[in-house]
C-alpha cells in the first residue's frame, strides 16, 4: 500500500501517466508491404498487380476476391476500392537472378537479411522498400526512381512504349499520400456515378421516344383506312375495283329518293298545273300566259 512504514511508493503508483504509443515495427511493416500481397498476405509472386492506392497484390488473390468477396476476412476494407481487374494494373518486374526459393520472404526472419524477388533493370537494385520504385501507367514497367532519373528519356528502356511525367505512379506511397489518392478514387468513383445515371437516363429517354414513335406509326394505318372509308363514301365517282359500281348504285338510289321526298313536299298549285295541262277543247283562244285563269278581258 505505502506510506506505512513498510515501503516506499513509487511515482508510477501514485501519478498516472499517459500511456505510450505503441508504434508497430517499421522494418517488419516494410517487409510485410514489399514482400508479402496485401489481400492474401501469401508473398508476392508474378502475376502482381498494383492499384490505384499503390499497393501491391497477387493477381490471382484479386481474382478470387472478385469472384468471393468473403474468400478474405478483410478483403471489404483492403480492396474497397477495386470492383473490376480494370481497376488494377498488371506490373512487368524484372526478376532478381539471385533470388532462391530457399530465400522466401517470412516476416519471422525478416532480421535474418531477406532477398526480394524483383530488381530494377537500370540500377539492379533490389525492391525491398529502401529505394523509391515507380511503374509507367503506360506499360506496366517498374524501376527504381532513381534509375528512371539516370536515364532521363520518353520512351520505356524495355518495351519502348512512349509515357509523360504524370504516367509515372509511385508503388507503396506514403500514408499521406495514400490518403491524397484515396480522396480522388473518391471524387473520380462518384463523377463516374453522374456520368452513368445521366446516360441510362438518355437511354430511357431515347427508349420512350422510340416507343411513342412505333405507337403513332401503329395508329397511321388505321386512321388512313377511316378516312379512305370516309372518302370512298362520299365520293363515289372516284371508286374503282370490285366494290365500286355497288356503291355508286345505292348513292344514287339514295339520291333519287331524297329527289323524291322533296317533290311530293312541295306540290304545285292548280294555277302552275293549268299551264302545263293540255285542254280537250281544241277551240280555246286563250294563250299559255292566261290559260287556266280568270280574265275579264278574254273572248
Amino acid at each position: 500500500m505505502g506510506n506505512d512504514g513498510g515501503s516506499i511508493p513509487k511515482r508510477i503508483e501514485l501519478v498516472k501517466e499517459k500511456q505510450k504509443e505503441v508504434r508497430p515495427d517499421q522494418n517488419a511493416l516494410k517487409i510485410a508491404t514489399w514482400f508479402f500481397c496485401a489481400l492474401s498476405k501469401r508473398p508476392l509472386q508474378d502475376p502482381v498487380v498494383v492499384c490505384g492506392l499503390g499497393k501491391l497484390y497477387n493477381k490471382d488473390a484479386v481474382i478470387e476476391y472478385l469472384l468471393n468477396k468473403n474468400a478474405y476476412g478483410d478483403g471489404d476494407t483492403i480492396c474497397s476500392h477495386i470492383s473490376t481487374m480494370k481497376d488494377v494494373k498488371t506490373l512487368k518486374l524484372a526478376a532478381n537472378p539471385a533470388f532462391k526459393d530457399s530465400n522466401e520472404a517470412s516476416i519471422a526472419h525478416f532480421d535474418q537479411g531477406m532477398v526480394s524477388r524483383f530488381i530494377c533493370p537500370i540500377t539492379m537494385k533490389e525492391m525491398n522498400g529502401k529505394l523509391k520504385f515507380v511503374y509507367l501507367e503506360t506499360c506496366g514497367c517498374v524501376f527504381s526512381e532513381q534509375g528512371l532519373k539516370e536515364v532521363p528519356s520518353s520512351t520505356c528502356i524495355q518495351c519502348n512504349k512512349s509515357f509523360k511525367q504524370e504516367n509515372i505512379i509511385t508503388i507503396n506511397p506514403s500514408p499521406v499520400e495514400q490518403e491524397q489518392l484515396r480522396a480522388l478514387l473518391r471524387q473520380e468513383s462518384a463523377e463516374d456515378n453522374v456520368i452513368a445515371e445521366s446516360s441510362s437516363s438518355a437511354s430511357r429517354n431515347k427508349r420512350k421516344r422510340e416507343d411513342n414513335g412505333e405507337q403513332s406509326i401503329s395508329k397511321k394505318p388505321a386512321i388512313e383506312l377511316e378516312v379512305g372509308v370516309t372518302a370512298s363514301s362520299s365520293s363515289p365517282s372516284t371508286h374503282s375495283g370490285i366494290g365500286g359500281n355497288s356503291v355508286t348504285a345505292v348513292v344514287n338510289q339514295k339520291v333519287q329518293e331524297h329527289l323524291v321526298n322533296a317533290s311530293s313536299k312541295n306540290k304545285q298549285s292548280k294555277a302552275i298545273q293549268s299551264i302545263y295541262s293540255q285542254k280537250k277543247d281544241k277551240n280555246v283562244t286563250e294563250s299559255y300566259l292566261v290559260r287556266g285563269t280568270f280574265n275579264r278581258y278574254a273572248a
